[in-house]
């Protein structure tokens, strides 16, 4: 008795310390799994708000180059970003000094036309500070003009102060807006139905980050107390995301199962010492000739022969709740689980001859005397028993290490579900370099036999490149933070790559490579989990490209010019040569757009970008300024005279008529001519301000001549 009651009060212990364990690593399950959520809202915000900020200065760039820009025009290109998103941007904006005076879409916006955002109670601060840092700013939310709530993201027309005309005229526009619908903001983000478990808040008006104004706060958080502060950045600023859990009883409470097995567990441990005690007691005055032996056996124990049951202790009867009579056939116990019988001796005959012992035993589920189904071990060494050859079967209770071990394979089983459900690639890489496990899109690469599970990094990549990451994994070790990383790579063991991707292709890779703060396998190690973001590149390169590019006819544009000057003026001086600036005006274009359309203009200043470009050397560069007038600025010349045989290459192009298809009437042939004006470098100009004033002034001599000709900023032409 007192020995069951001591293995009662010891199991009550370990239950309850057990319990506690478990209470606290359900808590910080769910504490890690809230930070995680708060993490995935940040990102989500700072998406929403980072793809807006870059709408918006691309509207600025292309007023940049637009500064001739009219209502139309800008409708045109501020529809192209508003149809991207129509739930969320409410107006795209652009302001002429302090006057707001387009806006897109117009219907339903009229009442912001004319805005002065100078005196604007709310927006004449965001409005000043862009203007004077010449940088991108997110103000608000602010109620808007048109109604409702919004968030303004502006981006100056003019970057720099050397972006005005030397000629000391100044582009009209001072910025570009785009008005975003707060409410739809917090929805796309996921602020908005909003967490069950998160109480959320957002403070940093108009971008002013941890120290600014809350200006959301929908569940009246406690913003000084609150447990979680993630810094929102974007471009034009800084919003601090604040978050508290919300306390949830259910997160830490254990089935009732759980205290049910603690009852029962108490129970059975109690009652099973107080029955181990009285059944030693029982067998040493039953079988004193085997009392050495009996006295050893502490789990339920048969002693068979053949097919029949010789002996059998108490604790198998405890067990199971069968007390077998001698003799008996071990079939007809009824006790091992029929699926579990083909992995035992034919007949449950255990003293055959072909049957080998079994002393590190064979797991079974035997039925347990409440009826229930548990696993054992089944262990078997022959034995001799009054004279005759048997069997001793002890039965081994491996039921909770069973359970145990399912408990863990179901919570592997799930860790490799999840690795196996994120996008990219995620390797597991030791201090070694070696690859120890791979998970995600690594495991289905372009070939299924190929691994890089085995392998190092100096056997899956360009010695360069390997060692370049070894030093990423060393340093993620070294200080013990996630490191972030982007690179090129072709398709290998390392990234298999998708299968429409050629092997040979290179792809742009973002990677965060995070330290596993225990050992993995005996050994140090860290996650590399890599993206592949090649096509988010590719559009930055695109954008990037875009902004020297006309969008009309696909030359370049007067910032490309501005660009590509100095660096053809510096290749002439080395050389002692000379730049030509060809000014080109169309005669009469004005017509062709009043009897066809502006549709048909456009196909015609195509038409003709694409033969003046076929008239031109490599090197030698074509402008569209806007409208219908073009600039050649060519490479450097040998001689001046070069000039005159591009001149004429030049007017070449307008020898034939241009083909045109008017949607509403027959094809058409339009006969165009230009009249051009040309200036040298550095005779005429050393600036390009004064090159083009020069050969603009001689175009119009020719205008004023009649058309139809060429003339040079000098009095005479080369070789005259």
């Amino acid at each position: 008795m007192v020995a069951a009651l001591f293995a009662a009060l010891l199991f009550a212990l370990l239950f309850l310390a057990i319990d506690q364990g478990w209470k606290q690593q359900m808590a910080e399950r769910y504490e890690q799994s809230l930070a995680t959520e708060a993490n995935s809202l940040r990102s989500r915000l700072e998406s929403v708000l980072n793809a807006s900020v870059h709408a918006t200065i691309g509207l600025a760039a292309y007023a940049y180059v637009h500064p001739e820009l009219n209502e139309e025009e800008f409708a045109r290109a501020a529809e192209r970003l508003y149809r991207g998103q129509p739930e969320l941007i409410r107006s795209l904006t652009l302001a002429r000094g302090e006057i707001l005076e387009l806006v897109y879409p117009r219907a339903g916006n009229e009442g912001a036309i004319g805005l002065n955002l100078a005196e604007h109670p709310q927006q004449s601060a965001s409005f000043h500070r862009v203007l004077e840092s010449r940088e991108t700013v997110v103000a608000g939310p602010w109620p808007l003009a048109q109604g409702g709530r919004g968030l303004l993201v502006r981006a100056p027309v003019l970057t720099e102060a050397e972006d005005e005309d030397v000629s000391g005229s100044a582009n009209p526009w001072s910025l570009s807006s785009i008005a975003l619908d707060f409410d739809t903001l917090l929805r796309q983000a996921g602020l908005v139905p909003g967490s069950e478990r998160l109480k959320l808040a957002l403070r940093g008006r108009d971008g002013t980050g941890a120290e600014g104004e809350v200006f959301y706060n929908p569940q009246a958080l406690d913003v000084e107390s609150a447990p979680l502060q993630l810094d929102v950045t974007f471009a034009g600023g800084q919003w601090r995301l604040l978050a508290k859990p919300v306390p949830s009883p259910s997160a830490t409470a254990r089935p009732a199962a759980w205290w049910v097995l603690g009852a029962v567990g108490l129970m059975a441990v109690s009652g099973y010492t107080f029955r181990i005690g009285q059944g030693m007691r029982q067998r040493r005055e039953a079988l004193s000739r085997y009392q050495a032996l009996v006295n050893r056996l502490e789990d339920a124990t048969l002693v068979v022969a053949g097919r029949r049951v010789l002996w059998a202790n108490p604790a198998f009867a405890r067990m199971t709740g069968v007390s077998p009579n001698p003799g008996q056939a071990l079939a007809t116990l009824d006790v091992i689980h029929p699926a579990d019988r083909p992995r035992l001796p034919p007949d449950l005959d255990f003293t055959r001859a072909a049957v080998p012992e079994e002393p590190r035993g064979r797991e079974i589920r035997v039925k347990a005397a409440d009826g229930d189904q548990r696993f054992h071990l089944l262990r078997w060494v022959p034995i001799d028993w009054d004279g005759q050859r048997a069997c001793l079967l002890s039965f081994v209770d491996v039921h909770e290490n069973r359970m145990l071990f399912n408990a863990l394979s179901e919570a592997r089983d799930l860790q490799d579900a999840l690795f196996e459900a994120m996008p990219g690639d995620a390797l597991v890489i030791d201090t070694s370099g070696l690859v120890r496990r791979v998970f995600g899109e690594a495991r289905h690469g372009r070939d299924p036999h190929t691994t890089a599970v085995g392998h190092t990094l100096a056997e899956l990549l360009p010695p360069e490149v390997a060692e370049r990451f070894s030093d990423i994994v060393q340093r993620a070790l070294h200080e013990g933070a996630m490191q972030e990383i982007q690179y090129r790579l072709q398709a290998s063991a390392f990234h298999a790559g998708e299968p429409g991707v050629a092997a040979d292709e290179t792809r742009w890779y973002e990677a965060r490579v995070r330290p596993i703060h225990t050992p993995f396998e005996g050994s140090a190690a860290v996650v590399w989990h890599a993206l592949d973001v090649t096509e988010r590149k590719q559009l930055e390169e695109r954008m990037q490209a875009l902004a020297w590019e006309d969008p009309l006819t696909g030359t370049a544009n007067r910032a490309a010019l501005d660009r590509a000057f100095p660096r053809l003026a510096a290749r002439a001086d080395r050389k002692e040569g000379q730049l030509a600036l060809l000014f080109i005006d169309l005669d009469r274009f004005k017509p062709v757009n009043d009897q066809y359309g502006h549709a048909v203009g456009d196909e015609l200043l195509r038409l003709l970008a694409r033969r003046l470009a076929g008239s031109l050397r490599t090197d030698d560069l074509l402008v569209r300024l806007g409208g219908d007038e073009f600039i050649v600025l060519s490479a450097p010349l040998h001689h001046a005279e070069e000039a005159t045989r591009l001149v004429e290459r030049l007017q070449e192009a307008f020898r034939e008529p241009f083909e045109l298809h008017p949607g509403h009437m027959d094809t058409v042939e339009v006969s165009l001519s230009c009249s051009i004006g040309v200036a040298f470098y550095p005779g005429d100009g050393q600036r390009l301000a004064d090159l083009m004033m020069a050969a603009d002034h001689a175009m119009y001599r020719v205008k004023a001549a009649g058309r139809n000709d060429v003339a040079y900023a000098s009095s005479e032409a080369p070789g005259a």
